[in-house]
């Protein structure tokens, strides 16, 4: 294995970590604004509080994964994605602050609460579009992007991976708010689950078979690589239609566990079609790694630090397990 090899461990466990434990609580801001209820809002946002800010603890080692391991990906990228990341980093930034507002009253604030809702709908959105422009293709001349500001967009696939993304987050959303809460919230979620699972399927599918129509990235469906994204498929399938019928049932972490599995039936799909071109169409990860010097103090730095993350996020979850409870319309009504 060569050691920017190695070094990709790092960048796909830092990306994982990101979407799935930022993704719930991107897709829980997402059902708040499908909410009328204010009660439930506060709720959802309690559940997003209680560790939300170790969540993105992720995303800043992802950047620095990219920038120190592979640092001509990373200025490859940066112009060819100035906007949608932008759009991002000042969403994340907003519905962060909108976070630390909401602390501050005891119930829930509107204004502020349809803040945190935009946020976690433009970070969502601009998160797929940004991840659909890239493996769509850039263009370069040499190691350089030759591109434009728009060039991401590949004739409206940026829209269908970014609304793709959105199903993704509010599906996993619900997965989480199912799992810890119980009374009016998990009722109320359960269709919205169902819904997002039936509707992501096809819009996967979409931006598969869209993918080599819209850009210059080829799709590597031969030799080797086969059976990863093969097995990769099924295990999305299979994830998908075992969260929808898990929405409803007795054990609370099914949609959960439904849900981790479309994540790894993706990632497996998607290195199994493209790895090792990490610049799709022609840029692969051994041209775009640092010296083997600089990976090997990155790997004994990043190394040392991810039990660190480990340990303080696994403290915050532990802490704050448990499930939260709203009343039943029923019960609110009697008092």
């Amino acid at each position: 294995m060569h050691l920017s090899d190695f070094w990709m461990i790092f960048v796909v466990l830092a990306f994982v970590a990101y979407i799935v434990l930022d993704g719930y609580d991107l897709g829980i801001g997402l059902l708040t604004l499908m909410d009328r209820d204010d009660e439930r809002r506060s709720a959802m946002y309690t559940l997003v509080a209680r560790a939300w800010d170790a969540n993105e603890s992720w995303l800043i080692l992802l950047a620095l994964t990219l920038w120190g391991g592979l640092p001509l990906a990373y200025g490859i990228v940066l112009p060819a994605l100035y906007i949608p990341l932008f759009l991002m980093l000042f969403s994340i930034i907003w519905r962060g602050v909108a976070i630390e507002m909401l602390a501050q009253y005891g119930g829930w604030h509107r204004r502020w609460g349809f803040a945190f809702g935009v946020g976690s709908l433009v970070a969502g959105f601009c998160q797929g579009a940004a991840f659909g422009g890239l493996l769509a293709g850039v263009t370069t001349r040499g190691s350089v992007f030759a591109g434009g500001p728009v060039s991401f967009f590949h004739d409206g696939y940026a829209v269908l991976s970014g609304v793709t993304t959105l199903l993704l987050y509010t599906l996993a959303g619900a997965a989480w708010v199912y799992a810890n809460s119980e009374g009016a919230l998990r009722l109320r979620v359960a269709p919205v689950g169902r819904a997002a699972s039936a509707l992501l399927a096809p819009a996967t599918a979409a931006c598969w078979i869209l993918l080599p129509a819209v850009g210059p990235a080829i799709l590597r469906t031969t030799g080797s690589r086969l059976p990863v994204w093969i097995v990769g498929a099924v295990i999305l399938a299979g994830g998908l239609a075992y969260v929808f019928r898990a929405f409803g049932e007795r054990l609370d972490a099914g949609p959960v566990y439904g849900t981790l599995a479309v994540y790894v039936g993706g990632l497996m799909l998607l290195l199994g079609l493209n790895y090792p071109y990490v610049l799709p169409p022609h840029i692969t990860v051994h041209q775009a790694a640092s010296p083997n010097s600089t990976l090997i103090f990155l790997i004994v730095g990043v190394g040392a630090c991810l039990p660190i993350i480990f340990a303080y996020q696994s403290f915050a979850y532990w802490t704050f397990r448990g499930k939260l409870r709203v009343r039943d319309e029923e019960e609110a009504l009697a008092r």
